[in-house]
């Protein structure tokens, strides 16, 4: 049969149509959700179980003990020595809705999420059981949730088990049962374990809040605060902006007992979270995001559900400083152990360096140029004139862009600012004067072009500078590895191969359409982000923990909590105790603080290098010119601490008001004192604004 002119065509614009639908079908991206909805399955007031009547002892190391309630599958921490109880299903609990073994969201194939908990739901199905595998081993089965009509039921087991001495839970998410569709959204072990009401005696939670934090829960505060603390950056597929230097730790000191929790597997996926009440005491918790669900460019999605396992230690101690010391100590071991940290000192740094930050340009143009590569070799030579010894020198805004330059787009330095050969020549003169030198890029965010989208960045530079922040836009999870790639190629093109990543310290997010989940993520630029210190130096603006294995130096760590100034807040450096003999990082800049002496002696207290940030023309308050002198005089009193910068903190404490003692590797002592006359502690004279090494 003969086909007519007009059929073909018209067979044409039909295939095409199908193509179309067929291609538009396959691209789509299947993980968005229509609709969504949350349903609870939990009762507004669930009971507590007291301790004494219900529980059973079923797991043992040393002097603590874990045991259940066989009728509800409560679980429970006892200190023989101390007679302290953390249990997970008290009256405290309750009254938060806390009180079960797992609270769980379970999200269906329509969007719809369940919220349940073990306490309500499986006992309720009478679907809890316990299994002995061997001894110091059990498994506690959950059934949820069984669907209108079918048989489908999900079954979550958990695992407790002894090892290395310390107990653990386990929750291998290959092992559990769902209906046909439904993914794990959210899930908690043992929520209610830090719930208390009424804190009695030595009642603190140490969180991992900026340098960390210190909560009195006996302190009255005027309005509740609550906290959220996503381990190692936010997830920006879905959340708001946010630094990323949590340790994945927490704990809550009861009596004479501390608890410590430390999140060892899974913790990408991890969101602490902190309650604390203004009639006394709080909650305190760790949520695993299993599968990220939430907005994204107007839609509902759905992203990768992680199939690996849960993993958390409970350490009960009862010994010696039953304080953030010891989290510190537990917490810096695990991330020895498990690589996350190296337990040697970078050996990039023979002498305690200086760090400076030099802004280059703010967006690259010709006017706005504040220090070229000529002028960064003037501020090493006078700096080393005046008795500095070691400077890392942090070049911002070299590039096309200046501070808003992307890897994507880091090309070649900016002509305004100098040549390659400008740039080897600087970094041969560093080099000759025991000094190194670091450029700044992104590897995933870019200046937004429209300024009413992205999202706004707290940039201390701008601030510096008197300048507006700006709203940043993140390239997809998939360009971060070609971005790495072309960082590299200009490190090779260069002599010196340091590089500072100002970035990637701040968030870990997923790719929903790439199918890449935060854990993935993680494992993914752990392995990619080694390549920069191939040849070179990797340096961090920020000390996000799960990049610190390859870091020679953070330039900045906090020294606050973010709720430093609340009543019964101290803020501590936990963060520092974990980092201290590992890698080498600075203060806040020295020479935009409000006391240039007290923030010296907070590097000194927390084991870190001074830190400033100079420009060499065109800002007078930033000018390097003024702060010579100043630099050098800070920088004798700081050198006295070179022979400890590779020596870990093994306790830190304030003996009196405003005199702190910092004990190094178990023997040398430092004291610090803020006050403006001289004191005396422990037998010895500390003067005023100074320190003293014993």
């Amino acid at each position: 049969m003969k086909i007519s002119k007009k059929n073909k065509i018209i067979f044409s614009v039909t295939a095409i149509v199908l193509i179309v639908v067929i291609v538009a079908l396959l691209v789509i991206p299947s993980d968005v959700v229509l609709e969504r909805k949350e349903i609870s399955y939990t009762s507004d007031t669930q009971k507590g179980i007291d301790f004494s009547n219900s529980f059973k002892e079923y797991i043992s190391v040393g002097n603590t003990v874990l045991c259940i309630d066989e009728k509800t599958g409560a679980v429970a921490f006892f200190n023989k020595t101390t007679n302290d109880v953390y249990n997970s299903s008290s009256t405290d609990a309750a009254k938060s809705l806390l009180s079960a073994t797992l609270n769980v969201v379970l999200c269906d194939g329509k969007g719809n999420s369940h919220i349940l908990n073990s306490y309500d739901n499986s006992v309720a199905l009478g679907g809890f059981s316990i299994t002995e595998e061997k001894a110091n081993k059990l498994t506690l089965s959950y059934e949820f949730f069984k669907e209108k009509g079918s048989d489908s039921l999900s079954v979550i087991p958990l695992t407790f088990y002894i090892e290395e001495n310390v107990i653990k839970s386990r929750i291998n998410l290959s092992e559990v049962v769902l209906p046909d569709g439904w993914c794990v959204e959210e899930i908690s072990v043992l929520p209610g374990l830090f719930s208390t009401r009424k804190p009695a005696g030595n009642a603190f939670y140490t969180i991992p809040d900026g340098s960390g934090a210190q909560v009195n829960l006996t302190a009255l505060i005027d309005e509740d605060i609550n906290r959220e603390y996503t381990l190692y950056g936010s997830d920006i597929t879905f959340d708001s902006y946010s630094c990323g230097f949590n340790l994945p730790c927490y704990a809550f000191t009861k009596n004479k007992t501390l608890l410590t929790v430390i999140i060892e597997s899974g913790d990408a996926l991890s969101c602490v979270t902190m309650n604390r009440f203004k009639n006394n005491g709080g909650d305190l918790y760790n949520t695993f995001t299993v599968t990220s669900i939430g907005e994204s460019e107007g839609k509902t999605v759905k992203g990768e559900t992680y199939e690996g396992e849960l993993i958390q230690s409970y350490n009960l101690s009862d010994k010696g400083l039953v304080n953030y010391n010891t989290v510190a100590s537990l917490t810096r071991d695990y991330l020895v152990k498990s690589d996350y940290l190296s337990s040697e000192f970078s050996s990039k740094f023979t002498d305690m360096p200086f760090f400076v930050t030099a802004i280059c340009s703010e967006n690259g143009s010709k006017k706005d140029v504040y220090t070229t590569f000529e002028n960064a070799s003037e501020i090493i030579a006078l700096l080393k004139s005046k008795g500095v010894r070691s400077v890392a020198l942090r070049l911002t805004g070299c590039a096309e862009k200046g501070l808003n330059t992307s890897a994507s787009e880091f090309d070649e330095f900016s002509s305004n600012i100098g040549s390659n050969d400008d740039y080897n020549s600087l970094c041969n003169i560093a080099n000759e004067k025991n000094s190194s030198v670091w450029y700044d890029v992104n590897l995933s965010a870019e200046n937004s072009l429209d300024m009413n989208k992205g999202i706004d960045v707290y940039d201390d530079l701008r601030v510096y500078l008197n300048k507006p922040s700006f709203k940043y836009v993140f390239s997809p999870y998939k360009n971060v590895n070609n971005n790495i790639s072309d960082v590299y190629k200009l490190m090779s093109e260069v002599n010196s191969g340091n590089v500072c990543v100002n970035d990637l310290s701040r968030f870990l997010y997923t790719d929903v359409k790439g199918g890449v989940n935060r854990q993935e993520a993680l494992d993914n630029l752990k392995e990619k982000i080694s390549s920069l210190s191939v040849g070179g130096g990797l340096m961090l603006t920020n000390p996000s923990v799960y990049l610190m294995k390859q870091a020679d130096a953070v330039f900045t760590v906090p020294e606050k909590a973010s709720i430093d100034g609340e009543n019964g807040v101290t803020s501590v450096p936990l963060l520092q105790m974990v980092l201290h003999g590992s890698v080498c990082y600075g203060t806040s800049p020295v020479n935009v603080s409000e006391s240039g002496i007290d923030t010296v002696l907070k590097a000194v207290e927390y084991g870190a290098s001074p830190s400033f940030v100079f420009t060499h023309k065109g800002n007078d308050s930033l000018d390097y010119g003024v702060y010579a002198s100043q630099t050098a005089k800070y920088y004798s009193i700081v050198k006295r601490m070179m022979p400890l910068m590779d020596m870990e903190i093994t306790s830190h404490e304030q003996v009196v008001s405003n005199v702190y003692k910092i004990t190094y590797d178990y023997n040398k002592i430092v004291y610090v004192n803020y006050n403006p006359s001289v004191v005396e502690v422990n037998g010895v004279l500390v003067s005023a604004k100074d320190f003293l090494i014993i």
